[in-house]
C-alpha cells in the first residue's frame, strides 16, 4: 500500500512542477506554503468528522477529500525537499 501513496505523492508533485515550474523559495516561504495545504487538509478532516458522530452517517467523499490534501501536503514537502536540495548544491544559504 504505502507504493500507491508515494506514486501518489510522485504524480502531484509532477503535477505542481507542471503547474507552477520548479519552486525556489526561501525556506520561510515554505512555511506559508505548506501551512496553507495543511490548512485545507484540517478543514477536510473537519468536515468529515463534524458532520455525525454516527460514522455510518457521515458523507465518505470526505475521505476522498482528506487523502487528496495528505497528498498535497506531502508533496508539497517533497517539493520544500528538492528545493533545500538545489539551493545547497549550489552553495547557497537562507
Amino acid at each position: 500500500m504505502t507504493d500507491y501513496w508515494l506514486e501518489k505523492i510522485r504524480e502531484e508533485r509532477i503535477r505542481q512542477d507542471e503547474k507552477w515550474g520548479v519552486q525556489n523559495h526561501h525556506p520561510l516561504m515554505w512555511f506559508s506554503i505548506i501551512g496553507e495545504e495543511y490548512g485545507e487538509m484540517c478543514k477536510a478532516f473537519n468536515s468529515y468528522f463534524s458532520e455525525s458522530d454516527e460514522p455510518e452517517l457521515r458523507d465518505h467523499n470526505h475521505i476522498y477529500d482528506m487523502e487528496k490534501e495528505a497528498i498535497q501536503v506531502a508533496a508539497c514537502c517533497v517539493a520544500m525537499l528538492e528545493c533545500l536540495d538545489r539551493q545547497r548544491e549550489k552553495g547557497l544559504t537562507p
